[in-house]
């Protein structure tokens, strides 16, 4: 398989923006939908973060994120860039979640439409996780916008 874009990191994570035009062959419906077959673990969690987007926040605009950061990661999301979850723990240190559906469906038009991006956020939802990768599956309905 031959793939071109753009490398995209930030705090030991890495994507690739793929270019227009190049195909990419996935196993399955979706990278988002992980079949049960997949996930190395599951398990029901209440995160507390910020939504912010993939693009921008791992490594394109840094630092991507807060309040300066909303109307470019409304954009991006707005456009199909995947939405992520950041959480901090109480030393700072972040960890990622990928939000989907309960059934795996893209989230974007959802957050968008609650205007939830860059907000304090309660989410409760099933975390998947096969090794570093991180999905937060949850009803966009059920996410919670904190003081």
């Amino acid at each position: 398989m031959k793939l071109e874009g753009t490398l995209i990191y930030r705090d030991g994570i890495t994507m690739v923006e793929i270019m227009d035009g190049t195909t990419v062959e996935l196993l399955g419906d979706s990278l988002l939908a992980m079949p049960d077959s997949l996930p190395e673990s599951k398990s029901m969690q209440t995160l507390v973060g910020e939504i912010v987007d993939s693009k921008c926040f791992l490594g394109v605009m840094k630092p991507g994120n807060l309040k300066p950061h909303r109307a470019c990661a409304t954009r991006c999301i707005s456009g199909g860039v995947p939405p992520v979850l950041l959480v901090r723990d109480d030393l700072g240190n972040a960890s990622y979640y990928l939000l989907t559906s309960p059934s795996g469906a893209a989230v974007n038009q959802d957050i968008i439409r609650h205007n939830l991006v860059a907000e304090p956020i309660s989410i409760t939802g099933e975390v998947w996780q096969q090794g570093d990768r991180r999905v937060l599956r949850a009803d966009p309905e059920t996410y919670l916008r904190l003081p």
